[in-house]
């Protein structure tokens, strides 16, 4: 007590940090285990475990410390060896190390423990698709398209779409691309694609139709629209639409695969006149 009687406050406040100090070092070197008043342990749910290192691994990985992402890993290979979330995380840090092997291993563990693990599919179909292992990588798709719970399905039928096309599968590429702009109407590249294919087809007032719907749901211009417009209005007869599209397309993406056809196109067309 002070003079007056009165508590020593900042005393107190000392020891009331301290306490919770405390209590909290106590709460993190219990991590594994809890007790219960009669002296039980509770076990940590496994998948939880599992959850959080993932989520500690692709931070590290997002961060490029692979050591510590590693790390998190190893710890969730002992919580759950057998989740195919693990293993789909193990791959992704395999294939940036460029272990191409280690990371199809694990890609195919994941499918093992779980063949309806989409995600793990989606991600393996795309690393397929980069060592242009097409075929495989087409059918990894369109497994994964089947999974009518998956949130982003849509993505996975223009995927579907963008191989069948590698493939020359026109029909089933159309019919992906279809399906795709069905689960969302918003996919403007699903609508692009259909234009290309209706356009190769010779239905050009169908190719200007998805076009324009392409245009609409895009709100900047492509290269890749503005040179397939180009082709269109030719075709259709409306020679100031086709400059006008010619000219954006030259202005906006100069250095363009599709403007350094349209000026070859124009070139072979002054020495026929």
């Amino acid at each position: 007590m002070n003079k007056v009687g009165r508590p020593n406050i900042r005393y107190s406040t000392k020891l009331l940090l301290l306490s919770g100090f405390i209590s909290v070092l106590f709460l993190v070197g219990c991590t594994t285990t809890t007790t219960s008043s009669i002296g039980s342990n509770q076990k940590v749910d496994p998948e939880k475990v599992v959850e959080n290192r993932l989520q500690l691994a692709l931070g590290y990985m997002g961060q490029g410390n692979h050591e510590r992402a590693r790390e998190h890993l190893n710890k969730a290979m002992d919580a759950n060896e057998r989740s195919p979330e693990l293993h789909d995380v193990w791959a992704l840090l395999y294939q940036r190390e460029n272990e191409l092997e280690a990371a199809e291993s694990h890609y195919k563990k994941a499918l093992s423990f779980n063949p309806n693990f989409t995600r793990g599919r989606n991600n393996y179909g795309l690393f397929l698709l980069r060592l242009n292992r097409t075929e495989e990588a087409y059918q990894q798709f369109v497994i994964g398209s089947e999974d009518l719970g998956y949130p982003k399905r849509a993505e996975l039928f223009y995927k579907v779409g963008i191989t069948a096309l590698r493939l020359n599968k026109n029909k089933e590429a159309e019919d992906a691309f279809t399906k795709a702009a069905i689960l969302s109407p918003s996919m403007s590249a699903a609508y692009l694609e259909l234009a290309e294919l209706s356009y190769g087809n010779g239905d050009y007032p169908r190719a200007k139709a998805l076009l324009d719907k392409f245009n609409s749901t895009k709100s900047n211009a492509s290269a890749k629209g503005l040179w397939l417009g180009v082709r269109l209005e030719r075709h259709l007869g409306n020679r100031d639409a086709e400059a006008s599209q010619g000219m954006a397309l030259k202005n906006l993406f100069p250095d363009s695969e599709e403007n350094k056809e349209y000026q070859s196109w124009l070139r072979n067309e002054r020495k026929t006149q």
